[in-house]
């Protein structure tokens, strides 16, 4: 499963890829996080090491939960 935030900056998304967790923003990838939860957090922290997004300052709620999830069972 995915999941994506749209902020005023754009859409920003967590995808899994190998075991880890990525965070998508504006065609970049970029983390390692275990889990979508760390993942999350460090977006919303704005240290995803995505320099586009981290400087943006875009909100992003650190609570998984309001992150809208993705994938074909939905």
């Amino acid at each position: 499963m995915a999941y994506e935030y749209t902020s005023v900056a754009g859409t920003v998304r967590l995808v899994e890829e190998e075991g880890r967790w990525l965070l998508c923003f504006a065609g970049r990838r970029r983390g390692h996080w275990r889990s979508p939860d760390q993942a999350a957090s460090a977006a919303a922290r704005h240290r995803s090491g995505l320099p586009l997004w981290d400087k943006k300052q875009a909100d992003a709620p650190e609570d998984l939960l309001d992150w809208r999830p993705l994938g074909p069972s939905l």
